[in-house]
């Protein structure tokens, strides 16, 4: 994704203004600057440690996924599992849900914990919020 004269402009004003004046708010019109990528379905973000490394800007726009996506790698029980822990819901609504024991329900979400990578239910949660 090429990012235009304007983005990069904006980008770099607020690199600035993170480097200038790291405990005060970006100003309105940077931050608007900046909205058409986060309303194109993209998350960006400021890498300040890694551009201090680098000696450059890192500015990193990543493409949001949808939840069907995010879950792709898992089985169907295992998708519905994922659903519900979404939702919020704990093992044994879980496993009340399904009519299946407490142990299996942690089976599960080991399972979809390990297939997607993530530390945690909340990063699950976290991961499905970025995406919507």
């Amino acid at each position: 994704m090429s990012v235009d004269p304007e983005m990069l402009s904006a980008l770099s004003d607020a690199l600035d203004d993170l480097r200038t004046k790291p405990h005060q708010p970006i100003p309105c019109g940077v931050l608007e600057a900046l909205a058409p990528l986060a309303t194109s379905g993209a998350d960006v973000k400021i890498d300040l440690e890694a551009s201090r490394v680098i000696g450059a800007p890192l500015v990193l726009v990543n493409s949001r996924t949808s939840d069907e996506e995010l879950l792709a790698p898992l089985t169907p029980r295992q998708k519905q599992v994922a659903e519900l822990i979404i939702q919020g819901r704990s093992n044994k609504q879980i496993a009340l849900e399904f009519d299946i024991s407490l142990a299996t329900v942690k089976d599960h979400v080991h399972a979809i914990l390990q297939r997607l990578g993530m530390p945690s239910r909340q990063a699950v949660i976290a991961a499905s919020r970025a995406v919507k």
